[in-house]
C-alpha cells in the first residue's frame, strides 16, 4: 500500500493516526524489501508482529511464514483492516497491547518465534524486556527503532552511551543494527531517522554470574551517577553493610579501578563485582 492507497483508505475510514500511540506508518516498499531479506523467515515457522498498522508489512510476512499473528493496540485500525486480513489463511489479527501478549503460548510446542515491529520510541525498551522474559520462545526479534536508542544497545565499554540499558540487553541477546531507515520511509514522518535493530536470543546468558538481579542492582546503582567514579553511587547507601572502604577493596579485589567511571565496567566485570558482593553481603 503507497502512500496515495493509504491516504484514501483513510479518507474513507475517517481514520488520523494517533500522536499518544505513536503511529509513524512505513510507506517506502525498498524498506519493507530490505526488511524482509534481513528477516530469513522460516516458511513453516511463527511470526509475530507488533504493531500490524495497515498491513504494509503484515501481508508479505504472511507469504513467507507458516502463520503470522498480527497484534495491532488501536482498535479503529482492527476495525478497518479486519476484513482484509480476514482473507489471508495463515494470518490472524490480534486487538491487543503486545505488553500483555502471552507469546509462549502461541508458540508450537519447542518453536522459537521471530518477532518483528516497527516500534514507538516510548515503549521500545518495555517491548524489548517483554521478549527478554519471554525468551524460551522467542528465537529473535528484528524492530524498527529510533536511531539514537540502538545505538545505546549496541554500544560497547567506554561509549558515551553505554549504560544499564545496553548491559541488560547484551546480557540476554546478540544485538546488532542491520541498516539505518529515513525519516522520509514513514507517514506521518517521524521527527527522527530510524533503523532495524536485530536481538538473537542467546541460550546463556553472555556472561556466568551467580546472582542476575544482584549484578543488575550494582549496574543501575552505578550507572545513576554516571559521570562520578563508580565507587561514589557504590558508597551511597546501595548496601547499609558495606562501607567506602568496604567497596575499595572489593573493587580492587576484582581489578576494578575505584575512580573508573560505570560506562569503563563491562558485563565481565559487573559479574565479577556482583559474586564478590554476594560473597561478603546480603543485599
Amino acid at each position: 500500500m503507497d502512500l496515495r492507497q493509504l491516504k484514501q483508505l483513510w479518507k474513507e475510514h475517517g481514520f488520523r493516526p494517533n500522536k499518544r500511540l505513536g503511529q509513524n506508518f512505513l510507506i517506502d516498499k525498498n524498506v519493507r524489501d530490505n526488511i524482509l531479506r534481513a528477516l530469513s523467515l522460516d516458511e513453516s515457522g511463527t511470526v509475530v508482529e507488533i504493531g500490524s498498522g495497515f498491513g504494509v508489512m503484515s501481508f508479505a510476512l504472511a507469504e513467507r511464514c507458516g502463520k503470522l499473528f498480527a497484534v495491532e493496540k488501536d482498535s479503529r485500525i482492527c476495525e478497518i483492516m479486519g476484513p482484509y486480513f480476514r482473507g489471508a489463511e495463515n494470518l490472524k489479527l490480534v486487538h491487543a497491547d503486545i505488553l500483555e501478549v502471552d507469546i509462549c503460548g502461541l508458540a508450537k510446542q519447542g518453536e522459537r518465534i521471530t518477532v518483528f515491529g516497527n516500534i514507538p520510541y516510548y515503549i521500545s525498551t518495555p517491548v524489548i524486556e517483554r521478549m527478554i522474559e519471554q525468551r524460551r520462545c522467542v528465537g529473535s526479534v528484528h524492530i524498527v527503532i529510533q536511531e539514537e536508542l540502538a545505538d545505546r544497545i549496541v554500544s560497547p565499554p567506554g561509549s558515551r552511551v553505554y549504560g544499564s540499558v545496553s548491559c541488560y540487553i547484551q546480557f540476554y541477546t546478540r544485538p546488532k543494527k542491520l541498516f539505518r531507515i529515513k525519516k522520509n520511509s514513514f507517514y506521518p514522518r517521524p521527527k527522527v531517522d530510524s533503523c532495524l535493530l536485530s536481538l538473537e536470543m542467546l541460550p546463556e546468558p553472555s556472561v556466568r554470574v551467580k546472582d542476575e538481579a544482584l549484578m543488575f542492582k550494582i549496574i543501575r546503582k552505578a550507572f545513576s551517577q554516571r559521570r562520578k567514579k563508580i565507587i561514589n553511587p557504590l558508597s551511597d547507601r546501595t548496601f547499609t553493610s558495606i562501607n567506602r572502604t568496604g567497596w575499595e577493596e572489593l573493587l580492587n579485589r576484582c581489578r576494578i579501578d575505584p575512580a573508573n567511571r560505570a560506562e569503563n565496567l563491562s558485563l565481565s566485570d559487573y559479574a565479577r563485582l556482583a559474586d564478590a558482593v554476594g560473597e561478603t553481603v546480603s543485599p
